[in-house]
């Protein structure tokens, strides 16, 4: 019997005895990882009527650690659950999960057209839910998402930044088959705009990718060749390029081709990055804002909102698929078929994988492991890997 599992048939591990979950009490802006704890819990309520998951891989995402710093919007539930002398809250609003248990009364129940079976992969349909841990165990086949049949990477990135790309796209702008529609991104050389790249791509969408200007002319085509070879942008330009009135003027129209329709622009950036791609948009277009990694606010000139009619808006996953969950069941599923097809995928060297030894590690280990997930600094996203053999 492995520790801490009561096994089923032939050994074959099912329910847990004990969760062991990273979870917070507090929250500290300067320092978020010193939050963190690991806790081991009896699992609540009863294992045996609950859906019970394990976890295969959870990222660190930015909202993540905005929520450990106290600056987030959205905060999860705190309780008594978790064995902590304060309320508390598991880490984590993302990650996927495959179904080790579903419960008799759940037999014939579950999202899609099939019941949850063991084996399943799944992903929460809520954010809040803590994802930080080795189980997981939840009493509704409404609150997850199957998404068999994507890879470990894209399934644990695929509920936020994944949702996010295909809704920035497809949920806000009519496109117009036959036309020559564009979108514009700044950060073009994010996960998301990589994701968004894709999606454009299968819906008929050119993009225009901007990105931050490079230390020499042969480190940008290396960039700009791989976002316009792999992931499908239509062209890249540079940051020095998007604020130039000579490049709007003389040079953009030629790539932008015959009454080109630039009716969306996609902005994380803020700043001055925002003002310029806005100024590419065509009038009565629409300019949605979900980051700002200038940390400088979004300002538009005043003759865009008189003479151009531009909309500026703000776009926020967690809270749109919180009053419209069914919106991000479906962004799944036509992601899934997407997947399938060879038109979309996470962009892996992105990512770094750190892996959590279910077996061998101690709970000062797991602690670690993630903490420096949170402290990095080398830029790539950090996704959590459990080994469970």
């Amino acid at each position: 019997m492995e520790r801490g599992i009561i096994t089923g048939k032939r050994g074959m591990a099912t329910l847990p005895r004990m969760c062991k979950s990273l979870v917070y009490s507090g929250h500290d802006a300067d320092r978020c990882s010193s939050v963190l704890s690991v806790q081991n819990y009896p699992p609540i309520p009863e294992v045996e009527n609950s859906i019970v998951l394990r976890t295969l891989a959870f990222p660190i995402n930015p909202s993540d650690v905005n929520q450990l710093q106290g600056v987030y919007p959205s905060l999860p539930h705190k309780s008594l659950n978790y064995m902590t002398q304060e309320p508390a809250a598991v880490a984590g609003n993302e990650g996927v999960f495959e179904v080790l248990h579903v419960p008799a009364r759940l037999q014939g129940q579950g999202q899609g057209p099939a019941p949850l079976q063991r084996g399943d992969w799944v992903i929460p349909t809520m954010a809040n839910t803590g994802t930080w841990t080795d189980y997981r165990l939840f009493q509704d086949p409404a609150e997850l998402i199957r998404v068999n049949g994507l890879d470990l990477l894209t399934a644990a990135t695929i509920g936020v930044n994944g949702v996010t790309a295909y809704q920035l796209v497809n949920d806000f702008v009519k496109w117009r088959s036959g036309e020559n529609n564009w979108l514009v991104q700044n950060a073009g050389n994010s996960t998301v705009s990589k994701m968004v790249s894709q999606v454009a791509k299968v819906a008929g969408v050119r993009t225009l990718s901007v990105v931050r200007d490079r230390d020499s002319p042969e480190a940008f085509q290396r960039l700009a060749a791989e976002l316009e070879g792999t992931f499908g942008a239509t062209k890249v330009i540079s940051e020095s390029q998007n604020s130039s009135r000579d490049f709007s003027r003389l040079e953009l129209p030629g790539i932008l081709g015959d009454s080109p329709r630039v009716r969306l622009a996609l902005n994380s950036v803020g700043g001055k990055s925002s003002a310029a791609i806005a100024r590419k948009l065509e009038r009565d277009g629409l300019m949605l804002t979900y980051g700002g990694m200038s940390k400088q606010p979004v300002t538009l000139p005043t003759s865009l909102l008189i003479f151009k009619n531009i909309t500026s808006k703000g776009y926020w996953v967690t809270e749109l698929n919180k009053h419209a969950p069914q919106a991000k069941v479906d962004t799944v599923a036509r992601l899934l078929e997407l997947h399938a097809q060879g038109s979309f995928v996470a962009p892996t060297d992105d990512i770094e994988t750190l892996e959590w030894d279910t077996q061998r590690f101690a709970d000062q280990d797991v602690l670690d492991l993630v903490r420096g997930g949170i402290d990095s600094t080398n830029g790539k996203k950090k996704v959590v890997v459990l080994k469970w053999d």
